[in-house]
């Protein structure tokens, strides 16, 4: 048998492949957990940065609303404004619009006629006659109250406040101010330390007589970005992840250029309330993975730590059981090498190893029992063959010369003195010699039966059939005058000693030939089927048959179930057989019924 790997080492590549496999899957697990854990920990980032920008907007817009409301009651403006009188009014306007430009960040300044068409540009005077549809304009109109908002100018996104001048309850017109959103992003980031942008659709930004480009490979365009990069915007599921922004707030983890980033984007909308664009937020957490980083490794460090200290103690409290297990085999394979059992294996452990060498040490010690038994049976066999060798000289000497001497005397009488004997003393001599004649067949039988148990089997492969035509040709012509139909398969090989195994099919198909003798139609059949995948021969006759209370007796020595005078033999014929087939591993049986004929089956290895 080849030996393939050994338990010990099995053991040992398993203790090392869950130990690796076991570290691979903590640290990935480790890592993924902790990253979601990053990634929960700034889930709000895009409605947080939302709602910083609205409180920022909301606290510009009422400074504007502040503003504008003092500048509408400014006497100054109430007259060249009635009067539409553009160059007074610029000449007023003009110092106010400085100072709260360089105060207070506000970058537009107009004065609006009531039917709507500008009558002032402060900020650029040269601009006016257009008239106005901006959603904060429409509102202030409708409502006669001041409106604010956010509204999209030529290249930029405004804060826009529109106060109506009332002056004794009569409409002189509309005052407007407003700034740029720059500044609101730059403070965004001075609040939180994040990148920010705003980023427009590109049906949004047609509506309006813009100026803005529009992203390589992208339907959005961007404004006021606090940093030059920005991730998202070479991120090539940018447009997966902008257009998701449109309607609510998401948040994404984005690796780029070695670096890891929280993006964040939700929607922002203009004064009319249509979603204008995606306020975008990133912040670097590289820091935070790195973090990441030194966990898994210090997670991984504990893990392994007690990983080896586990497989460590397994170890040892397995070695000493291991180690023993080892001596058992050593002790196994040399038993079985040189059958020296009278050695005993010491019990060294008290686990199942420990039970199965004490199994062990019983075993072997009743193998030497039975060992001891079976050298008293080997003598006891010598013996008996030595006697049935002194037995077989006996029949085949001892008793022959006796037997011989009375036969002779016997045929000297009837050659001699034949003539002078009467009717009776004829019959007494003849007696004598058909009694030596049956004498000498019986010993005969039984030698045949004592060398069938000591002859050395020769097991070849033989043809049953070709031996059984030559046993009944012989019985054909010892007796020509019978007429037996005998079936006989063309060749039914089988395998065995050709000489006990013929010596056994001539007794089986002597039996059917004399016990069919009676038969008017004799048929003899030699015959195999099969029983659970095996081989079965059998020797079939119509004859007589026997009754199957009987058949117990079939194959006792000297058992006869009738008549001797009617079917002489010796006695033993089917002992005989059956000795032939068990020395070859198999068995025999009979089946009969009287008047009916007689089956004997038999295997054959």
């Amino acid at each position: 048998m080849t030996i393939g790997m050994t338990i010990k080492a099995r053991f040992l590549l398993t203790i090392i492949v869950v130990a690796v496999l076991s570290s691979v899957c903590m640290g990935v697990y480790s890592y993924q957990n902790q990253s979601t854990q990053l990634l929960r920990r700034f889930e709000n980032l895009a409605a947080q940065e939302n709602q910083l920008l609205r409180t920022i907007l909301e606290a510009d817009a009422e400074g504007l609303r502040r503003a504008g409301s003092g500048l509408s009651r400014l006497e100054l403006f109430h007259t060249p404004l009635a009067a539409e009188d553009r160059a007074a009014l610029l000449t007023v306007a003009r110092p106010i619009f400085g100072e709260l430009k360089a105060k207070h960040s506000i970058t537009h300044m107009y004065f609006i006629a009531p039917d709507g068409t500008v009558l002032l540009r402060v900020h650029k005077p040269e601009q006016y006659g257009d008239s106005l549809e901006r959603a904060t304009f429409l509102q202030a109109v409708a409502t006669k109250e001041t409106a604010s908002g956010l509204e999209m100018g030529k290249n930029f996104f405004s804060l826009r406040c529109v106060t109506p001048i009332l002056v004794d309850g009569e409409l002189l017109g509309y005052l407007e101010v407003a700034e740029e959103i720059d500044h609101v992003f730059v403070r965004m980031k001075e609040i939180t330390g994040h990148d920010v942008a705003l980023f427009l659709p590109m049906e949004y930004v047609e509506k309006f007589d813009t100026g803005l480009e529009v992203l390589d490979g992208s339907d959005f365009a961007v404004l006021y970005p606090s940093s030059p990069q920005l991730v998202i915007s070479s991120d090539p599921q940018r447009n997966g992840f902008l257009p998701l922004g449109l309607k609510t707030f998401v948040v994404k983890a984005v690796e780029h250029d070695k670096k890891h980033y929280i993006v964040g984007a939700g929607p922002i909308q203009d004064a009319f309330g249509e979603t204008a664009g995606v306020l975008l937020s990133q912040k670097n957490v590289t820091r935070h993975y790195d973090s990441i980083w030194h966990g898994v490794v210090a997670s991984l460090t504990v893990f392994i730590v007690i990983l080896v200290s586990g497989n460590l103690l397994l170890w040892l409290s397995m070695k000493k059981s291991m180690n023993f297990f080892l001596a058992v085999r050593s002790h196994i394979q040399k038993v079985t090498r040189t059958w020296d059992i009278d050695q005993r294996l010491e019990v060294a452990t008290t686990d199942e190893i420990g039970e199965l060498a004490e199994d062990l040490n019983r075993m072997q010690a009743e193998i030497g029992k039975l060992k001891n038994s079976l050298v008293d049976q080997t003598e006891e066999l010598v013996m008996a063959n030595q006697e049935l060798e002194s037995f077989s000289y006996t029949l085949s000497h001892d008793l022959r010369t006796p037997l011989t001497r009375a036969y002779a005397a016997a045929d000297i009488l009837v050659e001699s003195y034949g003539d002078g004997l009467d009717e009776t003393g004829r019959l007494l001599l003849d007696n004598i010699c058909k009694g030596c004649e049956g004498m000498e067949a019986l010993i005969e039988a039984i030698l045949v039966l004592s060398n069938i148990v000591r002859k050395d089997l020769h097991s070849e492969s033989l043809d049953f059939a070709a031996m059984a035509r030559d046993i009944v040709e012989e019985l054909t012509m010892a007796e020509p005058e019978r007429k037996v139909v005998t079936v006989i398969p063309e060749t039914l090989v089988c395998t065995g000693d050709q000489q006990l195994l013929r010596v056994a099919l001539k007794n089986l198909l002597e039996n059917a030939w004399k016990y069919t003798r009676g038969e008017a139609e004799a048929k003899i059949e030699l015959g195999m089927i099969e029983q659970q995948g095996k081989p079965v021969f059998y020797v079939q006759d119509n004859g007589i048959g026997f009754n199957m209370q009987h058949a117990a007796n079939l194959f006792t020595t000297f058992k006869r179930l009738h008549d001797a005078s009617e079917y002489p033999g010796s006695g033993i014929g089917l002992a005989t057989v059956q000795k032939i087939i068990q020395r070859h591993g198999g068995t025999i049986w009979g089946v009969g019924k009287e008047g009916e004929g007689a089956t004997f089956f038999f295997t054959l290895p």
